[in-house]
């Protein structure tokens, strides 16, 4: 969680010839309402403050180098604490154990670098401090009327839209858009500082229902040990161990349904069964940090695949026991798993662990042979006949060149994820060839925080990840407008059904990933061949048939639920072996006895086809 960049002053600034008239004035009047002359000697302003963010109050401090290029934020909000910044080379982020995770994505780093240099007054250094700007227009709101700059920061992908008060000239708003999500920061109560006008209370919202707010109640200017604060902190988790001092522990998996099961010890309860993701974070069931004496905290919205978000609390668990690895006063986020994830999952599930325990431990997921092996950093070997893939980080999860049907990309590594790939909507649009000529009706193609996440289905021609190339896999050629796959930079997403083939070594601190191919390398992609998405709420339940598929023939509907399948009542049946029976082979008849909307019940034969 970071406290919103802060908006300070700087010296008059120089204007190219050829620039917009309108920008020239409104930047000159700004600076004259902001007391710019007063930032000849001023070159690190320190602010400290109160912070409420996501339910949780407490203080923070923002640095920020006058005309320069970095800046951070420190808060506490307990459980949560750190901080963030950018250094002119890193967006970095420190949480409360001391972890610090560098953000490489395009997304991350336009938002960093963006407000950096709004609270550096770069805008009004000479040229702009090498942005693009351009006039924007008016914009009204709540009675008041705006003059509006769009500004594109040197660096950053993304441009963001700075209003003016019209009567003061004030800057007051900054708006930044990242694909669906519309981030918003708000400057009020400007104070005199040194000379400057300084806005003492920041406050951020986005369309994806978070917000916070800052009110400073110091200002210092130029303090001495600034460069300490405005570097980039070294990360220094000490929480992790593996028992008797090994170097490293072989852990027990379960693969379903391409997902990997583990069973986790938390505060010496359980086992619990939680999925291993690296597309997500530690999250744990309310019921589950209830039993183990773990209460919530707070209040916050995450996002996944799906249009919505869900409200969420924060806990500190003491321990994370898997295998011989342990982990110490991690902090998960509360939500309900098991009716979400639950609706889904083939399996049982309490819970996800992520990057916390990924950024730790050299993990290898041995697919082959059923088992992940944690080791200590620095203990690793690369393995003969084993290609090395480097890796960044896209807010927590792992980033890489790839290549999707010929075309350059750029893929996030998902083994929460149960499909090949799922391409984002940004890249179908600005690569429409890559999207085949026969795809399937739009229906549900996965399920996970947010809610189902629709797409039709197709055969990619390749997708390559560094000398490994896969041809054939069944992609999900998402529709999505909102939810994670409508995030620009990100072509697509790699789930569990290519990284099943490969022994995958995650080693985050040398940022690599390595793969190993195993038998199962050239297996061709196993697909649904009914047409149904299923849930277990209580019943398995139907809640989309794809048309044109032999659901649909058969006549079945949304809102039925199956009672038995092949004579064998599904209250007898995992999620999985239900949806194992619906893949089969091709010309298999699948009877069905189905209960529709009204109770009645009535027999469904369903015979299976490819229809991709």
């Amino acid at each position: 969680m970071a406290v919103p960049a802060l908006l300070y002053v700087a010296p008059a600034a120089s204007f190219a010839s050829g620039t917009d008239p309108r920008v020239v004035t409104l930047l000159k009047e700004s600076g004259t309402a902001l007391h710019v002359t007063a930032l000849a000697t001023v070159h690190v302003v320190h602010l400290k403050g109160k912070v409420v963010a996501v339910g949780l109050s407490g203080t923070a401090e923002s640095w920020n180098e006058i005309g320069g290029i970095r800046s951070s934020t420190y808060f506490s909000t307990l459980p949560l604490a750190g901080g963030s910044g950018w250094d002119g080379k890193d967006n970095w982020n420190l949480d409360q154990t001391g972890l610090v995770i560098v953000d490489a994505s395009d997304v991350g780093r336009a938002g960093t670098i963006s407000q950096t240099f709004i609270a550096n007054e770069d805008l009004w250094k000479p040229d702009f401090g090498g942005a693009t700007v351009a006039w924007a227009g008016e914009k009204s709101d709540q009675g008041h009327t705006y003059d509006v700059l769009t500004v594109s920061a040197p660096g950053s992908k993304l441009p963001f839209d700075l209003w003016f008060d019209r009567s003061t000239h004030l800057p007051m708003r900054m708006v930044q858009t990242f694909g669906p999500i519309v981030a918003t920061v708000t400057f009020t109560d400007y104070r005199s500082v040194h000379g400057l006008m300084v806005p003492f209370k920041s406050d951020t919202s986005s369309t994806a229902g978070n917000s916070s707010s800052f009110t400073a109640q110091s200002a210092e200017v130029n303090p001495a040990d600034a460069d300490a604060h405005l570097a980039k902190p070294t990360s220094v988790p000490h929480d992790f161990s593996i028992a008797g001092g090994a170097t490293q522990t072989s852990v027990p998996i379960q693969i379903s349904e391409n997902h990997v099961y583990i069973d986790v010890m938390l505060n010496g309860k359980g086992p619990y069964h939680f999925i291993f993701d690296t597309g997500g974070a530690n999250l744990v069931d309310p019921a589950v940090a209830s039993e183990i004496g773990a209460l919530g905290s707070g209040s916050a919205q995450i996002g996944g695949v799906g249009n919505a978000t869900e409200t969420s609390s924060f806990a500190t668990i003491k321990t994370l026991w898997v295998g011989g690895a342990t982990v110490k006063d991690q902090v998960f986020t509360v939500v309900p798993v098991r009716k979400g994830f639950g609706l889904t999952a083939g399996l049982p599930v309490d819970g996800l662990i992520g990057y916390e325990v990924l950024s730790r431990f050299i993990t290898t997921f041995d697919y082959a042979n059923d088992r992940v092996v944690f080791q200590m950093p620095g203990t690793y070997s690369t393995p003969a006949g084993a290609g090395v893939v480097p890796i960044v980080q896209n807010g927590t999860q792992p980033q890489f060149a790839c290549g999707i049907d010929g075309v350059p990309s750029v893929c996030t590594l998902d083994t929460g994820a149960r499909d090949s790939l799922t391409l984002y909507t940004p890249f179908m649009k600005a690569h429409p060839n890559v999207i085949p000529s026969k795809l399937s009706a739009i229906g549900v193609n996965g399920f996970g925080v947010g809610g189902p996440a629709l797409g039709q289905l197709g055969r990619t021609q390749t997708l390559t990840i560094g000398s490994f190339t896969l041809p054939n896999l069944i992609g999900d050629y998402t529709t999505q407008t909102q939810g994670a796959f409508a995030m620009p930079f990100v072509s697509a997403n790699v789930g569990g059904s290519v990284w099943k083939r490969f022994t995958l070594t995650l080693d985050y601190d040398k940022l690599t990933m390595t793969l190993t191919p195993n038998a199962a390398f050239s297996t061709a992609d196993a697909m649904d061949r009914s047409g149904l998405f299923l849930i277990n709420n209580g019943a398995i339940t139907i809640i989309d048939v794809r048309p044109g598929t032999p659901a649909a023939s058969a006549g079945l509907v949304k809102g039925e639920s199956i009672a038995s399948v092949n004579g064998m009542a599904v209250s007898t049946m995992t999620l999985r072996a239900i949806r194992d029976a619906l893949i089969g082979k091709p010309g298999d008849v699948v009877h069905l006895v189905v209960t529709s909307k009204d109770g009645a019940t009535h027999n469904v034969d369903i015979t299976l086809a490819d229809y991709v």
